[in-house]
């Protein structure tokens, strides 16, 4: 059975918030909730990834659930669906997932320069796959994982060059017998599927001080890659480790460019890390920065940090818990170096989320608190920004609630912010 990985604050303290409405002082850019998904044939709660927008402003991506209810390989009625939401707001389902046979919907987009779509997803009843929607929405499995050595359940967006390789990571396998992996299966794996369907290991994580399930990856202008794992590395607390930031180069040699101690440097990297002009890396800690931080458990409400081309780490901003809200999802970078990104709740832990941007000096602006109901609850995945600086993000619960055998807390939404 596909595992679904979703966050307790989304699932807990956001969903008890429904109709809690945002303090007149945090109200700033609009928000538009742009659709909102019925658990019908649209599929429901959109995938814990990025959001693709091509030219002419149409928006790709996932969602896990609803679709086809017949298909019930997760806790969820359906495996959910590839959409396109256009300008005015009408949704267009370009596949539906079949469970056993496809899978369980589980990951973001990449869009190629014909309109092909390519993208993961889970298990189903099996381990995973690699899949393409055409232009003409023809669905092709290209790749099926087999769970050990190739890898287990892959996760996060997939990075294509411009020779039509795709690059991506699982979450498990991989061949390591490390009992510290997560459920001994495996730590994770990096890999690259060619055109030709040609299938290649780059890199298997090997224990879990090495780092742990990979959920993060992006390319550079020279082949190399960037990720981070949520758990392993050294110099931590925990067992598990904090996670790391890796870089995987071009001969496949791998360096760990930094250990999250779980303290003021954070701790359990995900969402996805953006890559500036001049080489420095950024990216969201979901915990550690403040421990003094009331929500998360006690385990610090997160951080965004910048790591510089020598390896050195800076925290940009930690999380409060108070009007800067906590657990940052990721983040998105302009050409001059603002960041655009969410929260999973606050301000305080009784709403649904934010919306930020915190400039290159570390300055922190709160553009929208999430407030839950209509507005959608518990944002997921990057935004993406258009020219004209409007922002664009989902949320996996909220919005319409008139489906509650299939999406009891909502179907989650798309919304727009404009500055």
């Amino acid at each position: 059975m596909a595992k679904v990985r979703m966050s307790a604050l989304v699932l807990s303290a956001c969903l008890a918030v429904a109709s809690f409405q945002a303090p007149l002082w945090a109200q700033a850019p609009t928000f538009t909730v742009l659709y909102s998904f019925t658990g019908g044939a649209d599929g429901a709660n959109p995938s814990t990834a990025i959001i693709v927008r091509d030219a002419r402003g149409n928006l790709y991506g996932t969602t896990q659930f609803g679709a086809d209810i017949t298909c019930n390989v997760s806790l969820h009625p359906g495996c959910g669906s590839v959409f396109r939401l256009d300008t005015a707001g009408n949704l267009t389902v370009l596949h539906t997932f079949e469970g056993g046979a496809q899978g369980l919907a589980s990951s973001g987009l990449v869009r190629d320069g014909n309109g092909n779509l390519y993208g993961t997803a889970g298990g189903g009843l099996g381990h995973g796959f690699v899949f393409e929607v055409a232009k003409n929405r023809a669905y092709t499995e290209l790749y099926k994982f087999e769970g050990s050595p190739d890898g287990d359940l892959p996760t996060g967006s997939l990075s294509r060059d411009a020779a039509g390789n795709l690059y991506g990571m699982t979450l498990l396998g991989g061949g390591s017998n490390d009992p510290m992996c997560p459920n001994g299966q495996g730590c994770g794996t990096v890999f690259e599927l060619g055109p030709t369907g040609r299938y290649e290991v780059l890199y298997s994580f090997r224990n879990n001080a090495d780092g742990a399930e990979p959920n993060s990856l992006i390319r550079d202008s020279a082949g190399n890659l960037f990720g981070v794992t949520s758990q392993g590395g050294k110099g931590c607390v925990p067992v598990s480790g904090c996670g790391t930031i890796f870089k995987l180069h071009t001969s496949g040699k791998k360096t760990v460019l930094h250990s999250f101690t779980g303290g003021k440097d954070g701790s359990t990297p995900s969402g996805g890390l953006v890559l500036d002009s001049a080489g420095n890396l950024y990216g969201i800690a979901s915990a550690g920065g403040d421990l003094a931080c009331p929500y998360n458990g006690g385990a610090g409400c997160g951080v965004v940090f910048k790591l510089d081309t020598k390896g050195v780490e800076r925290v940009m901003h930690a999380f409060h818990g108070g009007p800067d809200g906590n657990v940052p999802v990721s983040v998105t970078l302009d050409a001059a170096g603002n960041l655009y990104g969410t929260t999973q709740s606050g301000p305080y832990k009784n709403t649904c989320g934010t919306v930020f941007k915190l400039d290159a000096l570390g300055k922190l602006t709160n553009l929208h608190n999430i407030a839950g109901g209509a507005e959608g609850c518990g944002p997921v995945g990057s935004l993406v920004r258009d020219a004209a600086g409007n922002l664009y993000g989902a949320t996996v619960l909220g919005g319409y609630f008139g489906n509650p055998n299939i999406c009891p807390h909502g179907c989650g939404t798309v919304f727009k912010i404009k500055p």
